[in-house]
């Protein structure tokens, strides 16, 4: 279990007194998914405590526990659909096979399309004696609010500045200072961005420094990132547009991070006003979620550039 978890883990009370349907929220990469299936397995544990030692611990561990269902979006699909929301409803209302009760886990929630959200809602609403739904997501304001409403949230943390290093650290990561800083606590995410993470996010501020103050066109700054790595590119643009609003909010320009970005953060937070800023994160949020699907990467850095873009 990550450190950072001991806490909210000790803190969720035993199998039998568990709401049938939780909501786990919280930032992207702080471990929320790795909890949720620890708990899935602490659920048909035999000792209710996910011992790692019992048949049901190591049937769970091999993905072959038969009582246990995670639902992830499938690779290259943009959304969880009504027919995986279906097959997860029959699977919780059977009897279970060896645990005393029945668990489903979706681990991508946000991604529930409008029909998926709809067909989940029947079983929220009329939920199976015993068994449970875990839920994972990192923008709970994406899910129906029937569906919030019908889950018991809890919200797990992200690990304190000490916690964070000190996991970086055991891991090899380059700079993690300023990855724990970029990422905004969440170790996980920064552990899983590639070696010149840092450098890709310094090129980006340049990028957007440029066309906010009206050296580069969005077109032209649209020809140098859309070759880029969506994924990776617009999670960059999430938390730069996160540390803009910070800088502008609170005047913290984020300490950690190395000199060129301080003063790039600063220029931009005087160029931009709080409503370019949260469209920039909004619109950024929203071609993250359907970057699995065959966009136009072109247009997608064209939009996002053409927000900061000077005024003529």
């Amino acid at each position: 279990m990550l450190p950072w978890q001991s806490a909210a883990w000790s803190g969720l009370a035993d199998a039998s007194h568990l709401p049938h349907a939780l909501l786990f929220c919280g930032r992207a990469g702080i471990g929320k998914r790795q909890f949720v299936e620890r708990l899935s397995v602490r659920l048909v544990c035999e000792r209710e405590t996910a011992c790692g030692a019992c048949r049901a611990c190591r049937l769970a561990s091999g993905g072959n526990h038969p009582d246990i269902l995670v639902l992830r979006r499938e690779e290259g699909k943009a959304e969880i659909t009504v027919d995986e929301a279906r097959a997860l409803n029959e699977f919780l209302v059977l009897t279970p096979h060896l645990a005393p009760r029945r668990v489903a886990v979706i681990a991508d929630a946000d991604h529930l399309n409008r029909s998926a959200s709809n067909a989940l809602l029947k079983t929220l609403e009329e939920p199976p004696a015993g068994n449970h739904l875990l839920l994972v997501s990192d923008s709970p304001a994406r899910l129906l609010p029937t569906i919030r409403s019908r889950c018991q949230r809890i919200v797990l943390p992200r690990p304190t500045i000490a916690e964070g290093l000190s996991y970086l650290k055991g891991r090899a990561v380059p700079d993690p200072d300023a990855m724990l800083a970029l990422t905004h606590g969440a170790a996980l995410q920064a552990e899983a961005w590639p070696p010149d993470t840092l450098a890709l996010a310094m090129r980006l501020m340049a990028s957007l420094e440029a066309v906010a103050t009206g050296t580069q066109s969005a077109v032209d700054a649209t020809e140098a990132w859309h070759a880029v790595d969506l994924d990776i590119g617009l999670s960059l643009l999430i938390d730069i547009a996160a540390h803009l609003a910070q800088s502008v909010l609170a005047g913290i320009p984020g300490s950690a991070m190395p000199a060129e970005w301080t003063a790039r953060l600063r220029v931009l937070a005087s160029r931009l006003d709080l409503g370019k800023i949260f469209r920039l994160w909004d619109e950024a949020l929203e071609a993250r979620g359907l970057a699995t699907a065959p966009l136009d990467r072109r247009l997608v850095w064209d939009r996002l550039f053409i927000l900061v873009e000077a005024p003529l």
